[in-house]
């Protein structure tokens, strides 16, 4: 009898001790930076229901140890989707992402319309005389003195909302939704609150962070993710179909280990904070407390299996081993939060194994 009792008080100590943790766990508050009024109201410049958006403070950022180490304009600049317009600048004011441009925001939409924004310091007249002499342009002109420059081929639009706003795009009639939009105005992706709400929720907003409530673009971050260390070549989250063709019977990803992973994910988002060092982020917004602890279980094997599995690669298993132990998983509610701090020698190491 003795022996059955002291099993029930075993089993009651465990059940306390979980519930202890569990509460501790879902007690959690999390404490985002403020999303300032000037980049909320900027918002209303992207489309308002967008596959992603991103956002870039470089005038904050340059000034960091970590950004004279290892950025260079090249790194933006040689991007297809808003290299054209910094180059564009670059080449007819100098102005560029170390001296001259401060801020950039991106969103893209399933069809392909993007949608770009960038705040800094231009010289509008040296742009005009520069596209002036590019056969490539063309000029459109609309009320109000608002020129609208249109590059020939990729169907590349941009304007100047004012001395410090360049507004861009391949979408013209997005372009154009932008003309009458102030500071006051409700529009583009402030009209989207679950997304503005998701936005608020990011831990760093003061260098760089990026955002998505697309399901496919999602299981595209985690298949990345998974494929993390590998040969494969990386592609953008969520390319290859249309969020129209969403296999959304089960059948196609049912038993599949990733699929349960993201499957009760409602928003991803990655933030960076730079000082010597960097501070990377990943936040999953989930349906509800459950599955966020379901969640917080299920990245925490996987990691376990990647450990093990590392030792078995050709690549160097330390500092892949050294990277995860680096990586803390905590949960906040509904939200599961990835937090990596890494140092620069620990980068460097990075860099050079290739690991990503």
């Amino acid at each position: 009898m003795s022996s059955i009792k002291t099993i029930k008080k075993i089993v009651i100590s465990l059940l306390i001790a979980q519930c202890f943790v569990l509460f501790i766990n879902c007690s959690k508050k999390l404490d985002p930076e403020p999303l300032s009024l000037t980049v909320r109201q900027n918002l209303a410049l992207l489309q308002a229901e967008p596959q992603f958006v991103m956002y870039f403070n470089f005038k904050k950022m340059r000034d960091t140890e970590f950004w004279k180490a290892f950025v260079t304009d090249s790194l933006f600049s040689s991007d297809r989707n808003f290299g054209s317009i910094l180059s564009i600048l670059s080449q007819s004011t100098g102005a560029t992402i170390t001296d001259g441009i401060d801020e950039l925001y991106f969103s893209n939409s399933w069809l392909g319309e993007n949608a770009i924004v960038v705040k800094g310091i231009f010289d509008r007249k040296k742009v005009n005389e520069y596209i002036s002499n590019d056969t490539l342009y063309t000029k459109l002109n609309y009320p109000n003195g608002i020129v609208v420059y249109k590059q020939a081929g990729n169907n590349f639009n941009f304007y100047f909302k004012d001395d410090f706003t360049v507004c861009a795009g391949n979408y013209l009639k997005h372009i154009e939704n932008t003309f009458l939009i102030n500071d006051t105005s409700q529009t583009g992706l402030l009209t989207n609150t679950v997304a503005v709400k998701d936005i608020e929720r990011i831990k760093y907003k003061d260098n760089l962070w990026m955002f998505s409530n697309q399901k496919l673009f999602i299981r595209g971050i985690f298949e990345n993710f998974a494929d993390m260390g590998s040969q494969k070549k990386k592609k953008m989250p969520g390319a290859g179909k249309d969020s129209l063709m969403i296999d959304t019977t089960g059948t196609e990803t049912e038993g599949n280990e990733l699929f349960e992973v993201y499957r009760k994910i409602n928003a991803v988002s990655i933030s960076v904070k730079m000082t010597d060092a960097i501070d990377l982020v990943m936040q999953n917004e989930c349906e509800d407390v459950n599955s966020a602890g379901e969640l917080k279980n299920r990245i925490e094997g996987i990691i376990a299996l990647a450990k093990l599995s590392s030792t078995f690669t050709k690549k160097k298993p330390g500092e892949i081993i050294k990277l995860l132990d680096k990586l803390e998983i905590e949960q906040f509610d509904k939200t599961v939060m990835l937090d990596a701090k890494l140092k620069e020698n620990e980068i460097k190491e990075i860099r050079n194994q290739k690991i990503f």
